[in-house]
């Protein structure tokens, strides 16, 4: 997902290849790690929190070193917290959670299958992980010490997902891994903004008919109406911090709060989309993949700047271009 929230991994065994000798391509796979969070729930039920927790940082990030630590500003405080937390709830939701473990195998196979009618032969290039995730994502690419995963929550999906939302779900993450074998990301919100906005056209031309819940655009709030409502305040908020490494901008277009309360959560999602969408149909979408960064951005400028005209401009509301554009 974006640089901040901007969430494939393979540890002894990933493995679609292409195709070799003309062979069909290997069925990919993923490393899963869910069972151990169950496993360790059941192992240290009754035990004191502090110690639960502080065994659970050891334990469980040693299987998969840089996952189970702070990120995005928490503190060591806060995470543990976090940790207590998803502990003490976990027994009710992990009927579902365990559930999701078992149709993974099946939907991630057949998401396989579905990515490759657009891109034929494709194999995940970066380690596959399925586990709890505790709350951080339902899925999307992490590096960790220096190495990018493709990571997929179990407990998000099954808290927020129903089936008929997967295979949009997946094209979208598998669009990421193959987009970023020639997509780099920068700290700039341009990068996100192509980024997701690029991932979210991909599912919907992969998946003709798919709504806004299968495009995921109504998490944590639905984001198309709020946005239409207030379309050329969206569109110059984000013209006008297009090429902005503030950390505060980046948050508040791809993640929420106060930067842009006037906007739902997310809302960058649904704007690169769009940016994307008065691309498209010069580019097809296996050629809008492979883009190198500086025609991307370019792409990207030109294509809001479009549509920055179509709604009238942005001088009248104060929202000219920061210096440095560009």
């Amino acid at each position: 997902m974006s640089k901040a929230a901007l969430l494939a991994l393979w540890f002894v065994a990933l493995t679609a290849t292409g195709e070799v000798g003309g062979a069909e391509p290997q069925r990919a796979q993923y490393i899963d790690l869910t069972a151990n969070f169950s496993h360790f729930f059941d192992e240290t039920a009754g035990m004191e929190e502090v110690v639960r927790v502080a065994l659970f940082r050891t334990r469980m990030d040693a299987l998969l070193p840089g996952f189970y630590v702070p990120r995005f500003g928490a503190t060591p405080a806060e995470y543990d917290q976090r940790i207590a937390h998803v502990l003490e709830g976990f027994a009710k939701v992990r009927p579902r959670y365990e559930q999701m473990q078992r149709d993974f195998a099946a939907a991630f196979d057949a998401g396989i299958q579905h990515f490759r009618k657009e891109f034929p032969g494709f194999a995940p290039n970066v380690p596959v992980y399925l586990l709890h995730s505790l709350g951080e994502m339902d899925g999307g690419t992490r590096e960790l010490d220096g190495k990018v995963y493709l990571i997929f929550g179990a407990d998000v999906i099954a808290a927020i997902h129903q089936p008929r939302d997967l295979t949009a779900f997946l094209d979208h993450e598998l669009f990421h891994v193959e987009n970023g074998k020639y997509f780099a990301e920068c700290a700039q919100v341009w990068c996100p903004l192509w980024a997701e906005g690029l991932a979210t056209y991909a599912a919907k031309v992969m998946n003709p008919g798919a709504d806004d819940r299968q495009l995921l655009l109504t998490f944590p709030t639905p984001i198309r109406a709020a946005v239409d409502a207030r379309w050329p305040a969206a569109l110059c908020f984000t013209r006008a911090r297009l090429f902005s490494a503030e950390p505060a901008d980046m948050k508040a277009l791809f993640v929420g709060g106060t930067g842009a309360k006037e906007f739902p959560d997310r809302f960058g999602y649904y704007v690169g989309l769009r940016v994307i969408e008065e691309l498209g149909g010069k580019y097809p979408l296996p050629a809008l993949a492979r883009m190198p960064p500086e025609r991307a951005k370019a792409a990207l400028t030109t294509g809001i700047d479009r549509l920055v005209q179509k709604a009238g401009g942005c001088a009248q509301m104060g929202a000219s271009p920061r210096k440095g554009d560009g």
